[in-house]
């Protein structure tokens, strides 16, 4: 799923409040983790951001949630890095992300499938004999881009097995209609609850923690940052269900590594003042 238009309560946890990411956090049903944006990125200009995104995911155990916001027969989470996920709807961009489909059924069987997608193509998903990931293993991800975005490719490596899966493709584009490139104006380290193709949006498993190591994001001229940066850099995004009134996850950011928890909090928003008060 690719987030729009974005904009929010603010809103200070603990570990929100240790982070070096200084972001506004942006509630949805869908989007964990941190959003960093290209430093001096035009979009009306047509011009490249982010060409590079890349971290190192560690495989979390999973486990049936004590309180979902619904039962499932089967409880699932996309954990991911992603080029151009954070636009105006007014502009036609394609997310391109690459990460690992998670699953849990209450039989205590699990599943880690990697994929690829660029959206609004449908997602593929990497067989387990092109590349087998297990609960522990280190998944290094890397996405590209070229040709100002036109052009992608992605590398999936097991560092627990040297197993990789490579794949390159054009961006997408609709019959009779626009292109929709990754022209890296914002880059992604996220744990989603996305959708079942043609079905219903997942449910969290619980992961307790899932880790994005080495995580960075780079220019064409070889320029890297880090996922976290100052409140006007970047966001936070955090699952929020109004319905339960309750938070389901927390994203911490220090320098290279991202950390995104699942917890099952009441929500509690905080007073306008209290919340730019945390943020300075």
């Amino acid at each position: 799923m690719q987030i729009k238009a974005l904009a929010a309560l603010f809103l200070s946890n603990a570990c929100a409040a240790a982070n070096s990411a200084k972001y506004p956090l942006f509630y949805d049903t869908t989007w964990a983790g941190p959003v960093r944006f290209a430093d001096n990125y035009n979009t009306s200009s047509n011009t490249t951001g982010f060409t590079i995104a890349e971290a190192t995911l560690v495989m979390p155990h999973l486990s049936i949630p004590k309180k979902p916001h619904k039962k499932a027969k089967q409880y699932t989470a996309s954990y991911w890095i992603g080029l151009d996920g954070y636009l105006s709807s007014e502009i036609v961009r394609g997310l391109w992300q690459a990460g690992v489909i998670m699953s849990v059924w209450p039989n205590g069987t699990t599943e880690y499938t990697g994929f690829h997608e660029w959206i609004p193509d449908d997602p593929i998903s990497i067989s387990f004999a092109k590349l087998a990931i297990s609960e522990g293993d280190h998944v290094h991800v890397v996405l590209k881009t070229t040709n100002n975005g036109y052009h992608g490719s992605t590398s999936l490596t097991n560092l627990n097995t040297s197993q990789t899966y490579t794949h390159s493709q054009d961006a997408p584009t609709h019959w009779r209609g626009p292109t929709f490139p990754a022209q890296g104006a914002s880059a992604e380290w996220i744990v989603e609850a996305g959708t079942y193709l043609n079905g219903p949006q997942y449910i969290f498993p619980d992961w307790g923690t899932a880790s994005f190591l080495n995580a960075r994001a780079c220019n064409k001229n070889g320029q890297c940052v880090f996922p976290g940066g100052s409140k006007k850099q970047g966001s936070m995004t955090a699952v929020l269900w109004n319905d339960t009134k309750t938070l389901y996850t927390r994203s911490c950011v220090e320098k290279d590594h991202v950390s995104i928890e699942y917890v099952e909090e009441r929500f509690i928003p905080k007073r306008q003042h209290e919340q730019d008060e945390q943020l300075e």
